[in-house]
């Protein structure tokens, strides 16, 4: 009889777990994102009518590369691989911002710069060149409302539409921005180009991560809108030829391009991220106020030059102001002297070679400095 009962309970079971989910349908995976481009940068109406056919869902386009954001589901991408083998399918991979920690700051008091920004000799240069009439772009999470940053326009680039709201809802790119741009307005704080032309391009989310087809239209912005210069304080270690080929197009343009080498000197993977690595782009590591190298720096022979990137004092959300570490924070000095150059009358491409070539020399093998570290003082008379 026992036995008899536990056969019973035990078909019960087994009919249970087999019963169909509630709604009577199976589950399905989460549509994952790939970016979509072909190496003859087929036209995208093609593109899309070879997605759209097998019933994949177009995020948006990318036109500067000749290509398209994608949602698919498991076999969608090897089905379009079958209507076209010229097209290339990649992740669409997440870029983080490069931050390591930070702290509150005082409240500067008159309108100084900080002592990093000092130590770059940029207020030397202020006679001569505050970056007036030079257009900055700061690829990132967005900038906040501060009294000492006058942003004259910008764009965000997250969700499947571009819209005008670039406000910073994370502070990393606030932070960043005053770096480069603070302009000391009621007695407050003193970027290294303090009337250059700021622009806000937020291609980050509020937890400092986006899409790298996010920064390939933060890139294609700054390039269509003629920015002088591009600051990406921003990276991720997996390599996308999607973002190689904006880079690519952007190098063809006169944007500069200026990133964050990133903060995995500590890891056992310390190489530079992405898109610093990238020849075309000019890379910054971090030392601190001494002029001693960041552990924190991920370094490698792409590495192009080193910045004050410890215990930096900038603006931050609330219209207040935070000391930040990270490489994000050195790059931002590296394109502000840049925009004191090309202030100065150098084109972009000699203003980038005159900067690398006045860099100071450091007891560092080449991997850990590069051209060396930022030094404006060359400069003070010259040109």
């Amino acid at each position: 009889m026992r036995d008899y009962t536990f056969l019973v309970a035990l078909l019960v079971l087994i009919a249970t777990l087999s019963l169909p989910d509630k709604d009577n349908k199976p589950r399905k995976n989460k549509p994952y994102r790939r970016i979509l481009y072909t190496e003859d940068e087929l036209s995208m109406d093609d593109c899309c009518k070879r997605a759209n056919s097998i019933g994949i869902k177009v995020v948006k386009e990318l036109p500067f590369i000749g290509g398209m954001v994608c949602e698919m589901e498991d076999g969608q991408d090897a089905k379009l691989l079958t209507l076209d083998r010229t097209l290339k399918i990649e992740e669409d991979i997440k870029v983080y911002a490069t931050c390591s920690n930070f702290t509150k700051g005082a409240v500067p008091s008159g309108a100084i710069p900080t002592d990093s920004i000092t130590l770059t000799g940029a207020p030397q240069i202020w006679q001569r060149s505050t970056g007036k009439g030079v257009s900055v772009a700061v690829i990132d999470t967005g900038i906040a409302k501060h009294q000492d940053l006058n942003v004259l326009s910008g764009i965000s680039t997250l969700g499947e539409t571009h819209t005008d709201n670039y406000l910073d809802d994370n502070g990393h790119g606030t932070h960043v921005a005053g770096i480069i741009a603070a302009s000391g307005k009621n007695q407050g704080l003193l970027g290294m180009a303090p009337n250059v032309d700021l622009y806000a391009v937020k291609a980050l989310d509020k937890y400092g991560s986006g899409y790298v087809s996010d920064i390939i239209e933060g890139i294609a912005w700054a390039v269509e809108n003629d920015m002088d210069i591009a600051n990406l304080s921003l990276g991720t270690s997996e390599t996308s030829e999607a973002l190689r080929r904006a880079v690519r197009r952007a190098a063809m343009s006169s944007t500069i391009l200026v990133a964050a080498s990133g903060n995995s000197g500590l890891t056992s993977n310390p190489g530079v991220l992405y898109p610093a690595k990238y020849p075309e782009v000019l890379s910054v590591g971090s030392v601190n106020s001494n002029g001693t190298f960041s552990t924190f720096t991920s370094y490698g022979p792409e590495l192009d030059m080193l910045a004050y990137g410890e215990n930096i004092l900038s603006t931050y959300l609330g219209n207040s102001y935070r000391r930040e570490s990270g490489t994000s924070m050195a790059a931002p000095q590296v394109s502000g002297a840049l925009a004191l150059l090309l202030g100065l009358r150098y084109r972009s491409s000699d203003a980038v070679k005159a900067l690398l070539n006045s860099t100071k020399r450091l007891n560092l093998p080449a991997e850990k400095q590069g051209r060396g570290l930022i030094s404006l003082i060359p400069f003070v008379h010259s040109y």
